[in-house]
C-alpha cells in the first residue's frame, strides 16, 4: 500500500507545478506603457475597444494633459485635428473671442489681434500648429491662434 500511496501523492503535488506556465515574455518589461503595448500587440484588442480609445483621444484633443496615462502610445495618441461647427461666439475685451464648439469643447482665441469672420453654424477644423500650440481654421481658410479652455 505504501509503495502506491508514494507515487500517487508526488504525482498529486507536481500536478499543480506542471500547469504553471512560464510567464509571458511582456511580463519582463519593465515600463507600463511598453508593457501594455507588448500585451495589445500579443492579444489585439477589438475593434471596438480601438475605436473607444480613438472617441477618447478625439475628446482629449487640445487639452493639456493626458486623461488616461496608462494608455499605450498609439492609444493614447491624439489625433493632428478636429472638426466640428460652431454653436456660439463670445466676445471679451480686447477682441477677445471663445468659440464653442458642437462637440463640446470650447476654444479661446491667444492673440486678440487675428481677424477672421466665424458665425454660429460655421463649420472649423482645430489643428496643431506648426511650432506649437493649436489654430482654428475659418471657413473661408483664416487661421486663429488659439487654445482649449474645456
Amino acid at each position: 500500500m505504501m509503495r502506491f500511496l508514494i507515487p500517487s501523492l508526488l504525482t498529486l503535488f507536481a500536478l499543480p507545478l506542471a500547469a504553471q506556465q512560464a510567464p509571458h515574455h511582456c511580463a519582463n518589461v519593465p515600463e507600463p506603457a511598453a508593457r501594455l503595448a507588448c500585451y495589445d500587440k500579443a492579444y489585439p484588442p477589438p475593434p471596438e475597444v480601438i475605436e473607444a480609445a480613438k472617441a477618447k483621444a478625439r475628446a482629449s484633443f487640445g487639452l493639456d494633459k493626458p486623461r488616461d496615462a496608462a494608455l499605450t502610445p498609439s492609444q493614447s495618441a491624439s489625433p493632428e485635428h478636429v472638426e466640428s461647427r460652431i454653436t456660439t461666439v463670445d466676445y471679451a475685451s480686447g477682441g477677445q473671442r471663445s468659440f464653442n464648439l458642437e462637440n463640446g469643447q470650447v476654444w479661446t482665441m491667444t492673440e486678440s489681434s487675428s481677424g477672421g469672420h466665424v458665425k454660429p453654424g460655421d463649420p472649423v477644423e482645430v489643428r496643431k500648429g506648426l511650432l506649437s500650440g493649436y489654430v482654428l481654421v475659418t471657413p473661408s481658410g483664416v487661421t486663429l491662434r488659439v487654445r482649449r479652455i474645456r
